[in-house]
């Protein structure tokens, strides 16, 4: 057992949310059907298996770090305080990252949990993350990552079928283009995708400019969780991921289902690992840890990853209209 309460908490919490929703979706329940619109996105019927008793998770798992403000998705906005007396950190959670792939069985979802102090809590001042793989039906397997302020990654792969756990190590690809791997513009979902898929295609024509045909040799993967395709960066799986949602929507004048903070709380986890997290301009991804925020993020594999794209792609984000010139 690792010796830090509050990484040791998180796991805990992320292995107790897993086990109710696996044992959640055992019931004669239509998973796909829409429960409801939260301030951040909609909310399916399996996103309520996760909430139902959440607080009580946490007052459970968490004992020794209360009192906390709890943020997440199907609570109070402003948060729900757990424990007694005024909470000096915010733990923020997205029970469950992936919905729509979980809900269809598709692929895993992610539990993602992450501890900030108050009162000014940021991506950037996270203390704790940690981020728990919600499997499909088709396998057994669950990655559990977790970082704090010291110490190594804790990474584990959990074999839910017997009850055991092996430590691995995971590495992000060490490429340096992204030819033969998966480099994703993300657009997951209809209104923007047009104006998406230029950028794309104008970043592989500026990373190949004579080469048409080299620009099919990069591969895209519409993975619909943030944490999902942070994962895939972290285990060498993706070179490559730009999710622009928010500067499309700004260039197109309308209202586009994006990222939030709260979908995005493995980050430190990443960047453990040795991805670079950016925002749209190049800069560290940072923003104010809630569940609301549009948030447009980069992730490269590798610094020689990121010293080959990120000049094309901030060439296609001015030639598609995303961002105007200085």
């Amino acid at each position: 057992m690792n010796n830090d309460p509050q990484m040791n908490a998180l796991r805990a919490l992320g292995r107790s949310v897993r086990k109710r929703v696996l044992r959640g979706r055992r019931e004669p329940r239509e998973w796909s059907a829409l429960a409801g619109v939260a301030a951040s996105d909609q909310q399916y019927e399996i996103d309520r298996i996760s909430e139902e008793g959440l607080l009580d998770a946490v007052a459970s798992h968490c004992a020794p770090l209360l009192p906390l403000r709890v943020l997440s998705e199907g609570l109070d906005p402003a948060g729900v305080i757990v424990g007694k007396g005024e909470p000096q950190q915010l733990l923020i959670i997205d029970p469950v990252d992936g919905t729509r792939g979980l809900m269809h069985d598709k692929r895993s979802a992610w539990f993602l949990a992450a501890l900030a102090p108050l009162p000014d809590a940021r991506l950037r001042t996270i203390t704790h993350a940690v981020m728990v793989e919600l499997p499909h039906a088709r396998t057994h397997l669950s990655d559990v990552l977790a970082v704090g302020p010291q110490g190594p990654l804790l990474a584990s792969t959990d074999d839910l079928s017997a009850d055991t756990s092996r430590a691995i190590a995971p590495r992000p690809s060490q490429a340096a283009e992204l030819r033969h791997g998966f480099a994703t513009v993300v657009r997951f979902f209809g209104g923007a995708s047009e104006l998406l898929g230029r950028v794309h295609d104008a970043l592989l024509a500026a990373l190949h400019p004579d080469d048409p045909l080299a620009r099919q040799d990069a591969f895209e993967d519409q993975y619909i969780s943030s944490g999902g395709q942070m994962h895939a960066l972290i285990t060498g799986r993706d070179r490559f991921v730009a999710d622009l949602r928010p500067l499309a929507a700004r260039a197109l004048g309308i209202k586009v289902r994006s990222a939030h903070p709260y979908d995005l709380l493995a980050l430190p986890i990443a960047e453990r690992c040795g991805v670079i997290i950016t925002d749209a301009h190049g800069a560290p991804l940072d923003a104010p840890l809630d569940i609301t925020t549009p948030v447009a993020w980069v992730g490269y594999a590798s610094a020689a990853l990121r010293a080959r794209v990120e000049p094309a792609l901030q060439s296609s984000l001015l030639s598609t209209g995303l961002v105007q010139p200085h």
